[in-house]
């Protein structure tokens, strides 16, 4: 029994469900996850991106399930699954040193590194913007901030699927080894004395942190420089996956 249960357990842990017409497509687009199942809910109309996730599962033999709104929806255990969802195995993350080696390859070397952003929403976001921008990955830590989760997935529009993940054990000494492979780290905080309208040339780390919190003072020390984002209106603040938008868009203007 307890061999049974443990097995169990092991094929529970290395799969999950994503959900929505968007990650499971560039999930299967991707292939970087395998695919144990699609769910699809019954009498889907003809045509669409659901009929092309329909075919590509039917031309991999990946079993297909045909299934109520209601069964979809508890399956996806979350709002936004549009008729479709997924039991796929876990992300797969790239090391620190792998994402290295890739990132100054690429013609603009730029990373994000994110210090505590704990809504996967937002974390989902920040990914589809640093897509988006062309930047190499995204690094956050492994405890005490949000993963890329199926809803991360899901608000990154499936640009997880296709963009470097790292997690890392600490935050600061990442900075320090990105530094020590000659990234510039720049951290984007609202009351920074400096304006980030500009970024440096050569490999960039742009670093934002935690929702209302910012980043903190031992990964701000490691940071070359402090800026913020430059606005006019009265609240004074953005959204840290607003923030990291406008971030990585200035990082793109390099070059």
């Amino acid at each position: 029994m307890g061999h049974k249960h443990h097995r169990e357990h092991e094929r529970e842990r290395n799969r999950e469900t994503i959900f929505g017409v968007n990650p499971v497509t560039e999930a299967l687009k991707a292939g970087r996850r395998k695919f144990i199942r699609i769910i699809v809910k019954e009498g889907h109309r003809k045509g669409g991106p659901v009929q092309n996730v329909i075919e590509a599962a039917e031309q991999r033999h990946i079993k297909l399930d045909f299934v109520s709104m209601d069964e979809v929806a508890r399956v996806a255990g979350a709002e936004g699954h549009q008729g479709i969802a997924a039991v796929v195995t876990p992300p797969p993350y790239v090391g620190l040193d792998e994402l290295i080696k890739r990132c100054l390859a690429s013609p603009l070397p730029t990373l994000a590194v994110l210090d505590s952003v704990m809504d996967p929403r937002n974390l989902g976001a920040i990914i589809r913007s640093a897509e988006a921008f062309g930047l190499s990955g995204v690094i956050f830590p492994s405890d005490r901030a949000a993963a890329y989760t199926p809803i991360a997935a899901k608000a990154s529009a499936g640009a997880g699927e296709r963009m470097n993940l790292c997690m890392v054990t600490n935050i600061a000494e990442t900075i320090r080894r990105l530094r020590d492979e000659g990234f510039a780290c720049v951290a984007l905080e609202e009351d920074a004395p400096g304006d980030f309208t500009k970024a440096p040339d050569g490999p960039l780390a742009v670093v934002l942190g935690g929702e209302g919190t910012g980043v903190r003072p031992l990964v701000l020390k490691r940071c070359d420089y402090a800026a913020k984002i430059p606005m006019r209106g009265k609240i004074g603040s953005l959204n840290v996956s607003a923030a990291a938008a406008i971030g990585f868009y200035v990082a793109a203007q390099r070059g």
